[in-house]
């Protein structure tokens, strides 16, 4: 499983990270924050973590919006809002309408 190793501040460098990372899974499906960590899972189970990436970090905001999650950051930075404090998000293919036509 690839771990991300570097700055949880540098948000340039943890998405390029991802991009590069998530381009070698399947179809991305879940997003799950918990306490200690983000994971984020491709449809076969695969995953890519980043460790210390939590609740109450920007960067985190960014990583969601980069995935395509909708979020109200108040909900979304309160680890007490769900009982064992982990959220998980599902996540879906972002095609734009007609992608596929050909004129």
């Amino acid at each position: 499983m690839p771990t991300y190793a570097g700055p949880i501040d540098d948000t340039r460098e943890l998405i390029l990270f991802f991009r590069n990372e998530a381009a070698k899974l399947r179809n991305l499906r879940k997003l799950v924050i918990t306490r200690e960590k983000t994971v984020v899972q491709d449809i076969n189970g695969e995953a890519i973590e980043f460790p210390g990436l939590t609740y109450g970090s920007k960067t985190l905001e960014d990583l969601l919006r980069d995935v395509g999650v909708i979020f109200t950051p108040e909900t979304l930075h309160n680890p007490n809002a769900t009982r064992n404090g982990e959220k998980e998000f599902l996540l879906t293919n972002r095609w734009t309408w007609g992608h596929d036509r050909i004129l």
